[in-house]
């Protein structure tokens, strides 16, 4: 059986064609929706940090894209959360492609360091989900200056 995206403010089938494995995954009405939730953030000048409501509003989009591409089985274990995860919940094992000799330069360092590398990389990651976002144009001109490569999701 195939999936459909129903829309909330109609609770009729969404135009387009059915999405294999999703279900009946409701999408929010606007009205409803976190930021983020329904179309990816947008920087503004002078904005501050990641709020918790816009961390889940694009958590939550996420996840429906996963649940999309889901199984019907698989689909079912984790539904579209409603908050975020507690600070203390187990960590989520996640994939990044990285360039290998940057890894094993930092797998040596942390080793050095008697400490593991996902420590690292949690308290980076920490400092930079905590910081005001800056500029695209200033991030893009920053990451070509060290020539490091993208992709946009």
């Amino acid at each position: 059986m195939t999936g459909e995206v129903v829309d909330a403010s109609t609770d009729r089938p969404r135009a387009g064609r059915p999405e294999p494995g999703l279900g009946r995954v409701r999408e929010p009405r606007r009205s409803d929706a976190l930021p983020g939730e329904l179309k990816p953030l947008a920087w503004s000048e002078g904005r501050g940090p990641i709020t918790d409501e816009e961390a889940l509003g694009v958590l939550r989009r996420r996840r429906r894209v996963e649940l999309a591409s889901a199984s019907k089985d698989g689909s079912r274990r984790n539904p579209v959360p409603l908050e975020l995860p507690p600070a203390g919940a187990p960590r989520k094992p996640t994939m990044f492609r990285l360039p290998p000799r940057l890894l094993a330069r930092a797998h040596a360092r942390a080793e050095l360091e008697v400490v593991p590398l996902t420590t690292i990389i949690e308290e980076l990651l920490a400092d930079y989900a905590q910081g005001a976002p800056q500029p695209p144009e200033q991030v893009h001109d920053r990451l070509r200056a060290r020539g490091l490569k993208w992709q946009r999701r």
